[in-house]
């Protein structure tokens, strides 16, 4: 049986074409162009390892050092940032100096140093030496020397420009307190004498129908806003059943003598706790 929409189907039709296919060459050839073009992308993107510095002798001077007083108090964790309001004038203006000693047209121009590197020297290294430079920003040495020098110039105009809080924080010295200054912010003013007498006037007693004494004394005389109630009178006999209840007469004999019911009798014992005991 015979399909001839699956025949004439476009894949079939092409899968018959062994001209279009490539022969052993061809594919021997694109496999190299391949290989080619992938060895060439590592080499242009592969990242680039740390520079292996050789070791300096034990003779010789010792490498020079600067201390980072600015260390953890200057950098983009703190509050002033990377490039503070007192250190950025000092650092662009250390960075546009000539550091390369070329001129114009004779081998190249001289280029400013980067302020960004200079910011990452003060906030990461403690202490400043020429090889921590070169470690951290993988420079080479005397390009590394450059911003030695340069961070040599910065950080003694930076510890001389720093405002009054960051050097009270650096050297550890406590703020004094300064005293609390209200700012009195009721634009009301002092009210006149004649504004004074008008208020007293105003505020006076009204002595139409009686004196200000008996005024007064009424007032102090009338009731407060607190309920109080009656006091409820006793029962006549209560104390002598009380009594006859403390000699240990029986309730049945109290209510003969007395005329008081044995319930009432029973309930003022229950009410005393040395009684009802």
């Amino acid at each position: 049986m015979s399909y001839p929409l699956a025949t004439n189907s476009p894949t079939t039709s092409k899968s018959l074409h062994f001209s279009d296919l490539l022969s052993s060459a061809g594919l021997e050839a694109l496999n190299a162009r391949i290989a080619a073009n992938a060895d060439q992308w590592l080499t242009d993107n592969a990242p680039k390892t740390k520079r292996q510095r050789k070791p300096k002798g034990m003779s010789g001077p010792k490498p020079k050092a600067i201390d980072n007083p600015f260390y953890r108090f200057y950098g983009c964790l703190t509050d002033e940032g990377r490039y503070p309001d007192y250190a950025i004038d000092i650092i662009e203006g250390v960075v546009r100096l000539d550091w390369h000693d070329r001129p114009i047209g004779a081998g190249g121009k001289s280029m400013p140093l980067s302020k960004r590197h200079i910011a990452i020297i003060i906030e990461c290294l403690p202490t400043i030496t020429n090889e921590a430079v070169e470690d951290l920003l993988q420079l080479e040495e005397r390009h590394a020397r450059r911003y030695f020098r340069a961070i040599k110039l910065i950080i003694p105009r930076m510890v001389g420009n720093r405002p009054l809080f960051l050097r009270n924080e650096m050297e550890g010295i406590e703020p004094e307190p300064k005293p609390i200054k209200w700012e009195n912010l009721d634009d009301l003013q002092k009210p006149t004498a004649a504004e004074l007498a008008k208020l007293h006037y105003d505020l006076r007693t009204f002595t139409e129908y009686a004196t200000a004494e008996e005024y007064e004394t009424e007032e102090a005389g009338k009731p407060n806003n607190v309920i109080t109630f009656p006091v409820r009178n006793q029962h006549p006999k209560k104390a002598e059943v009380m009594g006859m209840l403390v000699q240990g007469v029986s309730q049945s004999e109290i209510e003969r003598l007395t005329g008081v019911p044995r319930k009432t009798v029973r309930r003022w014992q229950t009410e005393t706790p040395a009684l009802a005991a």
